[in-house]
């Protein structure tokens, strides 16, 4: 079958072919394993996203009353030390001249109100709030800088 001294390569040949073979199995199986493991790892964090959203409710809310003197150092200093990371809150409610008003709290020193139009939103869930982040942003105005703030609420449903 095999002419003399063809023997050894024919042999090589086939081993050869086999290890080629079993090689690219081997990668297949383990890039399939790695895309039904991202599947499943998207799977379970869509499943988590959609619980959430089922028992908990998000709103974002401008913070008003931020210009005031005090109000600006505060949220400059806040600005400065949270490296554009969100900054722990509390909201309060409060009543100003006989209607309901809601305080805005940023390191226990009151940073504005939650604006007249928010409310209808905030005030029926102001007793389930379970988290309140304050972003704040800075932007020029005539050379100086105005300090904002957006608290965003999460609540539970």
């Amino acid at each position: 079958m095999f002419s003399e001294g063809n023997v050894g390569a024919g042999v090589c040949g086939i081993v050869l072919a086999a290890v080629l073979a079993f090689v690219g199995y081997s990668k297949n199986k383990k890039a399939k394993q790695a895309a039904e493991d991202e599947a499943r790892k998207r799977a379970e964090e869509e499943a988590r996203k959609a619980d959430f959203a089922a028992k908990h409710g998000v709103l974002s809310l401008a913070v008003a009353g931020v210009t005031f003197d005090n109000r600006q150092r505060i949220l400059a200093s806040l600005y400065k030390d949270s490296d554009g990371i969100g900054i722990n809150g509390t909201l309060e409610g409060y009543e100003y001249e006989g209607a309901p008003a809601c305080r805005v709290y940023a390191e226990n020193e009151i940073i504005g109100d939650i604006r007249k139009s928010d409310l209808p939103t905030i005030l029926p869930v102001l007793d389930k709030v379970e988290d309140v982040t304050l972003t704040i942003d800075n932007f020029a105005d005539d050379g100086s800088k105005i300090y904002n703030a957006v608290a965003r609420v999460v609540y539970a449903k």
